[in-house]
């Protein structure tokens, strides 16, 4: 111990704190007092250690008086905050220590125990619901911020306690507490605090969290307070109802409909920016939910930033038509970001209205306004928004815009072949001479496609041999919609494909077009491709065609047993319910692959067969514990006799313990299988 304690003596800092880490390895005697000292060292990284180790020994050295005493003194305060952080860290486990020694300390001292025990959870929550009326100010403060800290039904109801009476400064504790906890309290509970100039804001932030009806009314009144800091707070305080939904929010849904002029301006200055986040959104909800037509751009900016939560955009969608015209004045005078949100709402509204041919004219000027600048975020909103307005004169620029403006390509091609199908002709004529290469071409393959007829078939055939394998995806992924034996044999071609990506997509397609009882063959040529999952996918097509031309070809790729592709085959054959897939199952369950092992398996449970448990039995010897788990699982279900014997006996020699524990678990009853 003599070389801890010079150690702990030393001018040296860095000596002082190797020595306190070494306590818990030394575990010398008189260990309490030298971790004391470590706690009220005069370098704050001694402290720091101590505090590490304290917390870790503080109940098995029979700390806690000793860190009551540390927590009382009023000679080291680097002593006593250490000892409150050892505390901290203890928790509940340090409150018999500090409720013992309640009673005992000076009133002076009070205040620190008591916030000690705003760590150690409930036990002391009705000794400072107590303390919080205690005659020593300090001791009563303590008590209610450990009350907060706390939290809980009993803590609230405690708080609550001090709002209709005491002194001024823990009432304001009380109002802080409940707002930490987001407590539930009643217009009425709080109705004397909002007539009290001291308290009226911090009482109004709690209202957000209320679940009174009559909240709403109360914050949307107190927005037109002469203290800006007081209408701040109950704008903030609305869009927290909002948010939480309820009673309360319904009600300001419809009281928001009723808010004056000076209501409303004031509010649209919080819009406008400057304020923080939480004051803007709150500001444009209420607006919007009070239809101001003058909010819509600041409304149009938040939801190009993504800040407006789902409800606030329910309210903007709740407006129908009459929102329409708001939101293309609004756009004219937005940044690009901001204007094309606006587009987009008022594309929304719009269609969403019986009566969306009345803005017609409005939409499609503004839109095509949009499409012609050079801002991409605004042409993306505007390509989006023509889908349903675009006209024959638009088509050019819509090509256009597929071939140059990289994040509206997706946007521009599907607007193409939604204007196909109603002006075949001008779309056709828009994308004559266009290479269909490259992404650009891709996007614009499904408005060729859309456009019909041999001229599109020819089309889609040249893009099959585009340098771009994305173009030449996109041209198969475009042949089901012209549909007939050419499309399945142009999509029988894409099988030779270089590009895994292309030939996938082509069995896709040729099983999209089995549903028209066409692309048999080329399917069944499919299954032998070289690449596994081509030929797993076409296995699986086949499968759900039902297409029994396939049986032999699917059978020996069950036996030939690549990875991933027998498995697919065999459900392929179970589907189709072929004659030999018992057979076949039996094979299987010789395969090194456990994944065609643990079907095999599967199959064999959900069968009729008399002999399906000792054929599950095999799989026992397998050397993948996977599979020899999953045959545990599976024998467990069927609980024969013959099953259990085999398990038990399998038990004997299992060495895996992930194995072991199913074979248990199997032997206690039927259970489900993995």
């Amino acid at each position: 111990m003599k070389d801890l304690e010079a150690a702990l003596a030393s001018d040296d800092a860095e000596e002082r704190r190797q020595a306190t880490a070494a306590l818990v390895e030394r575990n010398p005697e008189g260990r309490t007092r030298l971790l004391v000292r470590a706690l009220g060292d005069v370098d704050w990284r001694v402290r720091k250690e101590g505090v590490r180790v304290a917390a870790e020994v503080g109940e098995a050295w029979g700390l806690l008086p000793e860190l009551v005493d540390a927590l009382c003194q009023g000679e080291n305060v680097g002593l006593r905050n250490a000892a409150l952080e050892v505390l901290e860290r203890l928790g509940p486990r340090s409150a018999n220590a500090l409720l013992v020694a309640l009673p005992r300390v000076p009133s002076a001292a009070r205040k620190f125990l008591v916030q000690a025990l705003g760590f150690a959870g409930g036990a002391g929550v009705d000794s400072l619901a107590q303390l919080s009326a205690d005659p020593d100010p300090n001791t009563a403060q303590a008590a209610l911020e450990a009350l907060a800290r706390i939290g809980g039904a009993r803590a609230e109801e405690a708080l609550r306690a001090h709002l209709s009476g005491g002194e001024p400064i823990q009432r304001l504790a009380a109002l802080e507490g409940l707002e930490r906890l987001e407590a539930n309290v009643s217009v009425e509970a709080l109705r004397p605090l909002l007539g009290d100039r001291l308290m009226r804001r911090m009482a109004l932030g709690l209202l957000g969290f209320s679940s009174d009806p009559d909240a709403g009314p109360v914050l949307l009144a107190a927005m037109q307070d002469t203290s800006t800091a007081t209408s701040a707070e109950a704008v903030r305080s609305v869009g927290r109802l909002l948010a939480r939904g309820g009673p309360a929010a319904a009600e300001v849904g419809e009281a928001a409909a009723g808010l004056g002029a000076d209501g409303r301006r004031a509010l649209r200055v919080l819009a406008a920016g400057g304020a923080s986040d939480d004051l803007r959104v709150g500001a444009v909800w209420i607006l919007m939910l009070a239809r101001d037509p003058e909010a819509a751009g600041e409304a149009a900016a938040l939801v190009s930033d993504d800040r407006l939560p789902p409800p606030a955009l329910e309210a903007i969608r709740a407006w129908g038509a009459d929102g329409v015209e708001a939101f293309l004045h609004a756009q004219e005078e937005l940044p690009p970001s901001a204007r094309g949100a606006a587009l987009e709402i008022a594309v929304d509204l719009a269609s969403e209205s019986e009566q969306e041919a009345r803005y017609a004219d409005g939409l499609r000027a503004a839109l095509r306004g949009a499409l012609a600048s050079q801002e991409p975020r605004l042409i993306v909103a505007a390509a989006r928004g023509l889908e349903r307005w675009a006209e024959a004169p638009d088509a050019p620029r819509l090509v256009e815009v597929a071939l140059h403006v990289e994040r509206a390509r997706g946007a521009a091609g599907r607007t193409l072949e939604a204007l196909a199908r109603r002006h075949p002709a001008a779309v056709a004529e828009a994308l004559e001479g266009v290479a269909l290469d490259g992404p650009g071409g891709a996007a614009l393959l499904p408005a060729v496609a859309a456009v019909g007829g041999e001229a599109a078939f020819d089309r889609l055939a040249q893009a099959l041999n585009a340098h771009d394998p994305g173009a030449r995806r996109a041209a198969l992924i475009a042949l089901p919609s012209l549909g007939g034996e050419r499309a399945a044999e142009l999509a029988g071609f894409a099988l030779a494909d270089e590009d895994i990506d292309v030939q996938a997509a082509a069995v896709r397609v040729l099983a999209q077009l089995g549903e028209d009882g066409l692309g048999g063959p080329q399917l069944r040529l499919a299954v032998r491709a070289s690449a596994e999952p081509v030929a797993a996918a076409a296995a699986r097509a086949l499968g759900r065609l039902a297409d029994r031309g396939a049986i032999p070809a699917l059978r020996e790729l069950v036996s030939e047993g690549r990875r991933g592709v027998a498995v697919a085959a065999l459900e392929a054959l179970r589907a189709m319910g072929d004659d030999a897939v018992d057979e076949l199952l039996v094979e299987a369950l010789g395969s090194a692959d456990s994944e065609l092992v643990k079907e095999a398996l599967r199959a064999i449970a959900q069968s009729d067969t008399p002999r399906r448990g000792a054929r599950i039995a095999l799989a026992l010897e397998h050397s993948a514990w996977d599979v020899r788990q999953l045959a545990a699982s599976l024998l467990g279900r069927l609980g024969g006799p013959e099953d259990r014997r085999a398990l038990e006996e399998r038990a004997e020699r299992e060495v895996d313990a992930g194995v072991q524990a199913a074979i248990e678990r199997a032997l206690q009853g039927p259970v489900e299988a993995d």
